[in-house]
Parts: structure tokens; C-alpha cells; sequence
């Protein structure tokens, strides 16, 4: 059960915060260096996300949760807060920025591409993907209030929190392939207008989400 809500996570994610930036670096890369170059770039992403999940729970960077009910209170509305402004920053955030964003990510990569052979080594890609993520404070903020939430919900049990990201990230590489096998048609289909239109739905949803979340943990806790 535990992994199909971490499914469920995952398709959220892949449809509410899978647009940015980095979705158009991961199509960009696909149309210009080919499917599997842009799988290789989403590995690096895929791992960096691993890795910042991991660091918060090895190292109790999750508040340390386990065993005290007042600090999952308190964790879970922090988290519910940062998603609600995280909300209202993706509400309003420009098409024109996201694309900005994405079209300098790709010309660092095809600087990098200019060392190499026509055909880049894998490690460049990977590399690539890990970087433009860690260096990307939303994706820290947004991991962050997810093991937060996480850790609120199943009482920061690292068994049940491992089995619940393995389900998210399962349910996000296999969106991110999606993306990728259908890079030319997407793009085309991502107008300004229709980024503008899905980052207000966006927006609206992490909202409503994060207001879910503060009634669920001061009225409904464990």
C-alpha cells in the first residue's frame, strides 16, 4: 500500500512539477542528440533526486522525526507552508523565464558536447543532469518538504519511507521516458500560452495540497 501512495506521489509529481526547466532540457536534448542521449541527462537528474532523498534520511535531516509526535506536527505544517508558497511562486512564474532557463542549460551541454566526439560520452549527460538538478534550490526545497510530509505521514519509519520513494521515483523515470520518446510532439504542443495556463493549474493544485496537508495534520494525526 505504502508504495502504490508512493505511485501515486509520483504521478502527481510527474504531472504537476514535471514542466519546468529541466523537462525542456530533457526534450531539447532528446530532439537534438537523440532518445538515448536525453535518458542519460534524466539519470543524472533521477540521481541527484536519490541522493538529496537519502542525505535527508541517513542523516536525520528529516527533523528527527521518529518518535516525536510534536515535532511531526510541526514538521508537517512547515512543509504544508513551504508547498503553499511554492504554489504561488509556480502560479505566477513566466513561460518566457521557464524557456530561458531550459535554452541556457542547452547550451552548456552542447558547449560540453564540443570536447568530445559528435556522439558525447555517456558520463557527460549524466553528469549534466546531476549538476543542472543540485544546483537547482527548488528541487532541495521541494525533496525536503516531500520527506518532511513523508516523514509526518508514516511516522518517520525509514523502512516505510525507503518503500514510499522507491514507488516515487519508479512512477517519475517512467514519465521521464515518456517525455522523451515524445520530445517533438510535446514541444510543439507546449505553447507560451498553454505553459501559462498549466503553471496557474500547477500553482492552484500545490495550494490546495498544502492547505490538504495542514488540516490533515492538525486534525487527522497519526
Amino acid at each position: 500500500m505504502i508504495f502504490v501512495e508512493g505511485i501515486i506521489v509520483g504521478l502527481s509529481l510527474a504531472l504537476i512539477m514535471g514542466f519546468g526547466p529541466s523537462f525542456f532540457t530533457l526534450v531539447q536534448t532528446s530532439i537534438n542528440r537523440g532518445f538515448k542521449s536525453a535518458m542519460f541527462l534524466d539519470l543524472g537528474v533521477i540521481l541527484n533526486d536519490i541522493m538529496i532523498v537519502a542525505l535527508m534520511m541517513m542523516t536525520n535531516l528529516q527533523f528527527n522525526l521518529s518518535g516525536d509526535n510534536n515535532n511531526l506536527v510541526y514538521a508537517g505544517i512547515s512543509a504544508s507552508i513551504i508547498l503553499i508558497i511554492f504554489g504561488v511562486y509556480t502560479y505566477t512564474l513566466s513561460p518566457k523565464k521557464i524557456i530561458h532557463i531550459s535554452e541556457h542549460n542547452n547550451e552548456k551541454i552542447e558547449k560540453l558536447n564540443e570536447k568530445f566526439d559528435d556522439d558525447p560520452k555517456w558520463f557527460v549527460y549524466i553528469s549534466k543532469g546531476f549538476v543542472i538538478n543540485i544546483f537547482n534550490p527548488f528541487v532541495w526545497i521541494f525533496w525536503i518538504t516531500c520527506v518532511a510530509t513523508a516523514s509526518s505521514n508514516y511516522g518517520g519509519d525509514k523502512y516505510s519511507l525507503m518503500t514510499f520513494f522507491m514507488g516515487v521515483f519508479a512512477t517519475t523515470l517512467f514519465f521521464d521516458i515518456a517525455k522523451a520518446a515524445g520530445a517533438s510532439y510535446i514541444k510543439k504542443f507546449f505553447t507560451e500560452k498553454m505553459l501559462r495556463i498549466f503553471n496557474q493549474i500547477t500553482g492552484i493544485a500545490l495550494i490546495l495540497f498544502g492547505v490538504y496537508l495542514i488540516i490533515r495534520v492538525l486534525f487527522f494525526p497519526l
